[in-house]
């Protein structure tokens, strides 16, 4: 009895040795294999860089006629790929899109189609970087396939916007899924000046969650053509709107906030909203800012105290005016701030 035991489990041991010996080896062979195939698709691209390049800077159209084998063809595709990615100068770029329109079409129709999801999301990357806006009809009806990741989605829509597709604002205004706030700024990111342009003119259309993108995206990208927009819009925003307004207004170096102090709210306004003040304000440079930032001083948050004594800073004679907050102020976590960034700036002096 104890020596079948022993057997079976002798056996159950052994297969268990050949069937990892069987993975191993597999596995062994299938990276020998990948590391043949790369090596001579590498040593393709190597010899067909130089046909490439005749072919992109100085228009020798001899390679649109050519045939290829199935190594050389991924070497030609890898090719343009990267000199998508480095490219300078339009015609260059149309080049590379005629070149992809000739010869990869067909098999990015069928890609799209394929059940690997690496697959799919390759050709759409690939898509993107030719600039293949033929593909847009088949880029539509795969957009409307329930069945796609949201990674597919996701990269869809960005080439429809970028690709300015007919109707591209409706589909960004109604997307069959929800967007993130960052991927609303990607998709912001590769709008051309006239659909920014669009997205602002018809800002009032859009529901907030595409509105706040907008605001950041104004701000980030330095867009100060946009400050008189953001004007108007500060007269009549409250809450999470107002913030973003003061806070692109703050990324474009806005020293005019000023002018617009009864439509702020202070000092009725939130924390967020005095944080985005104290921080305006110290791009005033006037003495008038002094008053309102030594105020903000003895503000509850944190934040906005520190911030509001880095301004008064940044103000022409701030730092004397921080001595007398620390000289003179009976409120503790003022004098406490005014010393700290004295102390900061080096200019802290004896009582």
């Amino acid at each position: 009895m104890i020596n079948s035991l022993v057997t079976i489990v002798l056996l159950i041991i052994l297969s268990f040795f050949i069937l990892l010996s069987i993975l191993f080896f597999y596995m062994l062979v299938t990276k020998i294999m990948q590391n043949s195939l790369r090596q001579k698709i590498d040593q393709h691209k190597e010899e067909l860089r130089a046909k490439v390049f005749e072919y992109l800077y100085r228009q020798n159209q001899a390679i649109l006629e050519q045939e290829w084998n199935g190594k050389q063809w991924k070497a030609m595709e890898e090719l343009f790929s990267d000199f998508a990615d480095v490219v300078q100068g339009d015609e260059v770029q149309e080049r590379i899109t005629l070149f992809a329109n000739t010869h990869f079409i067909e098999k990015y129709k069928r890609n799209l189609l394929h059940r690997r999801w690496s697959i799919r999301m390759n050709t759409l990357y690939a898509i993107e970087d030719f600039h293949l806006k033929s593909m847009v009809p088949y880029l539509l009806d795969t957009y409307e396939q329930r069945s796609l990741s949201q990674e597919e989605r996701r990269q869809l829509l960005k080439i429809l916007v970028r690709f300015q597709t007919n109707h591209w604002e409706d589909l960004l205004k109604e997307p069959k899924w929800l967007l993130s706030e960052f991927m609303y700024r990607s998709l912001l990111g590769v709008m051309t000046e006239r659909q920014f342009q669009t997205m602002v003119t018809r800002f009032d259309a859009f529901p907030e969650y595409i509105q706040f993108p907008v605001l950041d995206m104004i701000g980030i990208q330095g867009k100060r053509e946009f400050l008189p927009f953001l004007e108007d819009l500060l007269r009549n925003s409250s809450g999470e709107k107002k913030i973003r307004i003061l806070k692109a207004m703050n990324e474009l170096g806005y020293s005019k906030i000023l002018e617009w102090m009864e439509h702020v709210g202070f000092p009725e306004s939130t924390w967020e909203e005095r944080l985005m003040l104290s921080k305006l304000l110290g791009r005033t440079n006037h003495k008038e800012s002094l008053f309102i930032l030594t105020e903000l001083l003895s503000d509850k948050s944190y934040d906005v105290r520190n911030n509001a004594a880095k301004s008064i800073l940044s103000i022409q004679g701030g730092a004397d005016h921080l001595h007398q907050v620390l000289e003179t102020s009976p409120d503790r976590f003022a004098r406490d701030m005014a010393e700290e960034w004295l102390q900061k700036g080096g200019q802290i002096r004896g009582l």
